[in-house]
């Protein structure tokens, strides 16, 4: 009997772990975003305290999502390259 074997990527723990980062970037993007919006803190009580906070949490925050998109991009393509379908760099030298 031949096994099946899925196409799909195997999404393994570190992929995860960026994908959770990337939830926390997220909130930390929401917080400097909703005080810059309403000008107070309004999903956390006293944080941000000025809009100085704010941009810091929205650069902050974006830097963040953006690290750990880029993160989980390497490890869906790492996977999937580790199947034996795709080229690596291994293949080339």
């Amino acid at each position: 009997m031949e096994k099946s074997t899925s196409s799909l990527p195997r999404l393994t723990p570190a992929f995860w772990g960026w994908a959770a980062v990337d939830m926390i970037g997220v909130f930390i993007l929401a917080l400097g975003a909703a005080y810059l919006m309403e000008d107070r803190a309004s999903i956390l009580a006293g944080f941000p305290a000025n809009r100085m906070q704010a941009w810091i949490c929205l650069g902050v925050g974006i830097a963040t999502v953006f690290v750990s998109a880029i993160k989980m991009l390497v490890e869906v393509l790492h996977s999937a390259s580790s199947s034996g379908k795709a080229a690596n760099d291994s293949k080339f030298s």
